[in-house]
């Protein structure tokens, strides 16, 4: 399919999409008059200390329509939009507190409510059970919302995990790492309203501790302007404090690979291959303060995805901290801190066919920092005002250490006689500040200024030796840079069915070996309200998304076979979205999206070695099509969701960048990131004191790095030949719970992973090396609880 036709292909969909919001909105507009729509406000405080609980669940629910479920905001405000006026039932549930329900009317004269809620009593444990909501919902925007409830990762998960098989569009990669709408691993985090980046490649320490994730948002598309950076998703994560009491867990875990089995996949069948780790944490509340402190060791044999089907040098060591600490100011204002530490040392597996024997090492050090203030102006009900200043750090550290008896098999530029071994040391330190003002001016319009300024410092040092370990040509440098952004948004209400959203963002980045680059993005979002159950948005932003500081490496004139950095990726993007929610408890959302780069970034390992550098693609152009599903019943505690995408991109021309050898690609080509299709499918049944979760998550395959085939561009040109097999994994978990007294708990959970043993390649060799699937991993976990 050539470009002509998904040009005709995505003006068909958008007129059909446009035909249909004119036709629901016009049913909408004759079933409900505009006069009876009102914007209602809930507050939601703590009965005792009259501080605000960010995130409690409110469910709305009137006479002549289905429920409606919102989460307070880190204000404690919940905002209802486009309501009928008339008798609603309200009921709020938080955890630790009993919950609130009662009957209330809203009209013209009751727009905004402040309700308290009262802590359990503590000598009554509260027990997770009859949790209906699924993982993962959609808001009225049409974004995805994490609630962790309902959410058994195993113990080995990491964070990036939890993002694969609960974002929608999100896809599978070697290493621990996620592809989302294609692009190969640009998202960033947001905590407590700070961002912080990724680290230096290769870095997989976990950014928080579950157990202090109220909720996260996930932002795949219809970016405000206040979002930019490294932006295929933004992961936008809420923390809190456990409410109550002082709290207490602990866990201990061990998992095995089975070695002994018929189908055991390690080098040797004496060899076991074995996981575990232990972790605790502690929170409490004095007054006014509240803070929350966790720890957690993992050790593992199989650390790094390997590029055999059999396991061996894998053995890694996790160690992390985390700890939070909330303040409350007054009534008005609070303070939060953020504060994470993590450090891995692991051996990295190696292809023992292509390369020969290696021992190589890699170690890396995480840790990030964040101190955010809040400020409540005013909270009537037309005209609140919210200010965040944030603080934040980042730092992180790679040592890349290549073994001694590594093949020398790298060459430098007009040297291709002598081969040499690459070994890498590097580190930084990130310094920013955030300011974001937001202010309602009426019920139908909302600004939003900000600015964020960060510096970026560290050293990059690159080593080599030749075969008889004599050195060879170094790079040695320290670099220095800063990012700097401003954006203005706006929300307005012409009509009660229709918002529109509009800003535009000023980026500007220096960064050491290429010249400063800067760009104005407009972004602009149609916002459709046919009724409550069914919304949709159509969206278009200029996207600048400028590499990290840190990962622009130069090798100097020593390693350079060119003089070209690489440059911000800068991208046309355009998006379709419509949700509708069911009477039965189904929820569904459907995405179009189409995205072009000019030019487009990718990353690739130097050598025989886990140095990764990016590069520039001259054009990538990516599209897909999405399909989530949740489904929840009130008082029943079965949910699930499915998440589902096809999906394809592909690059053509020049690339440059990285200061690697300029190269031609000739004809379009699917990028190693690149999978058609995709799904997550889940199902949790979590009654009182157990649960059983079931998580398949099937993919058509990455490259295989199969170039010699003529590649189709269009959507359903599947170029199956240069992918590898498809696949589905399936993971099991199952819980219990056992109560020891009123304040102590102990649970037994059992994890099964890639339940079928299903041996086959994640990917192939194209920029980076093969990776192949884990084998089935059993693991038993034990977990403490005392509040």
């Amino acid at each position: 399919m050539d470009r002509r036709y998904i040009r005709i292909f995505r003006l068909l969909f958008l007129g059909m999409l446009v035909c249909s919001f004119r036709d629901v909105s016009n049913a909408a507009i004759t079933a409900v008059p505009y006069s009876t729509s009102v914007v209602f406000r809930v507050f939601v405080r703590d009965a005792e200390q009259g501080e605000v609980l960010a995130f409690a669940r409110i469910r709305l629910r009137g006479e002549r329509s289905t429920a409606r479920v919102m989460l307070t905001d880190s204000n404690g405000l919940a905002t209802f939009e486009n309501l009928d006026t008339g008798r609603y039932i309200i009921s709020i549930s938080f955890v630790n507190y009993i919950p609130f329900l009662d009957t209330i009317i809203i009209d013209e004269t009751h727009l905004t409510d402040t309700i308290v809620l009262h802590e359990s009593p503590h000598e009554e444990i509260v027990v997770q059970g009859n949790n209906e909501l699924p993982a993962t919902t959609y808001d009225s925007s049409g974004n995805q919302v994490f609630k962790p409830e309902n959410y058994h990762p195993p113990p080995v998960a990491r964070m990036t995990q939890l993002i694969q098989q609960n974002l929608l569009g999100a896809v599978r990669a070697p290493t621990g790492e996620v592809h989302i709408r294609g692009q190969h691993g640009e998202f960033s985090y947001i905590v407590d309203g700070a961002p912080v980046s990724l680290g230096i490649f290769g870095g997989l320490n976990e950014i928080v501790d579950p157990a202090v994730i109220e909720r996260a948002t996930f932002w795949t598309g219809g970016w405000p302007a206040e979002y930019g950076g490294q932006m295929a998703a933004i992961i936008d994560v809420k923390t809190r404090v456990p409410t109550g009491m002082f709290n207490l867990s602990g866990s201990t875990y061990t998992g095995s690979y089975t070695p002994n089995s018929p189908k055991a996949k390690v080098i040797s069948p004496d060899q076991t291959v074995n996981s575990n780790g232990e972790q605790i944490s502690m929170s409490d509340h004095l007054d006014r303060l509240g803070w929350f402190l966790s720890g957690t060791r993992q050790e593992t044999d199989r650390r790094i995805d390997v590029p055999q089907p059999k396991i061996f040098h894998d053995h890694g060591f996790d160690y992390s901290l985390f700890g939070k600490v909330d303040y409350l100011l007054s009534d008005k204002e609070y303070l939060t801190l953020d504060i994470n530490y993590g450090n891995t040392a692991t051996q990295v597996p190696y292809d023992s066919v292509e390369t020969g024997r290696q021992d190589d090492m890699e170690k890396i050090t995480e840790a990030f920092q964040t101190l955010s203030y809040y400020r409540t102006f005013s909270s009537e009900t037309s005209s609140t005002s919210n200010l965040l200043v944030s603080l934040f750090f980042r730092e992180s550290a790679l040592t890349y250490t290549p073994g001694l008896i590594d093949q020398a098999s790298f060459h430098f530029a007009n040297d291709s006689v002598h081969g040499y071994v690459i070994g890498e040391d590097q580190n930084f330190l990130t310094t920013g500040t955030l300011a974001r003002l937001e202010k309602r001016w009426s019920h139908e319009f909302l600004s939003i200024v900000g600015l964020n300024f960060s510096a970026t410092s560290g050293k990059q040092d690159f080593s080599s030796r030749d075969s008889l370990s004599n050195p060879g040509p170094e790079s040695l440098s320290d670099y220095k840079g800063s990012d700097f952004s401003a954006f203005g948004q706006i929300e307005w209400f012409p009509k009660n069915w229709m918002r529109i959203d509009a800003g535009i963002r000023y980026d500007q980045q220096i960064a050491p070996d290429i010249a400063m680059e800067k760009q104005l993005s407009p972004r602009v979002k149609l916002n459709i309200f046919f009724d409550e159950d069914n919304t949709a948005y159509m969206y278009y932003g200029r996207l600048f998304m400028p590499n990290t500081i840190m990962t622009i490496r130069s090798f100097t004139s020593n390693g350079n076979t060119s003089e070209y950095g690489t440059v911000a990726e800068q991208d046309n993007f355009y998006e379709a979205v419509y949700r509708h929610h069911f009477d039965f408890g189904v929820g569904v959302k459907i995405a179009y999206y189409h995205k072009d780069s000019n030019p487009g970034v990718d990353d690739e390992t130097v050598g025989v070695s886990a140095v990764k550098i990016p590069f520039n693609l001259e054009f990538v152009h990516s599209q897909g099509i999405e399909l989530g599903l949740n489904y929840n019943v009130v008082g029943f505690p079965l949910s699930g969701y499915i998440n589902s995408s096809i999906s394809h991109v592909y690059s053509a021309g020049l690339l440059t960048g990285g200061f690697l050898p300029i190269y031609q690609t000739g004809s379009p080509v699917d990028r190693d990131h690149d999978q058609r299709l995709s799904a997550v499918i889940s199902a949790n049944y979590q009654p009182k004191n157990w649960y059983v979760n079931v998580t398949s998550i099937y993919g058509s395959g990455l490259s295989n790095a199969n170039l010699s085939i003529p590649f189709g561009t269009g959507l359903f040109n599947f170029n199956q030949a240069g992918h590898v097999t498809p696949s589905w994994i399936v993971n099991v978990a199952i819980g219990w719970t056992l109560l020891l007294g009123p304040r102590s708990s102990i649970q037994a959970s059992l994890f099964i992973t890639n339940l079928f043993d299903h041996e086959h390649l994640l990917k192939g060799a194209y920029t980076n090396g093969p990776s192949w699937e884990e084998p089935r991993n059993i693991i038993l976990k034990l977990t403490f609880h005392l509040r």
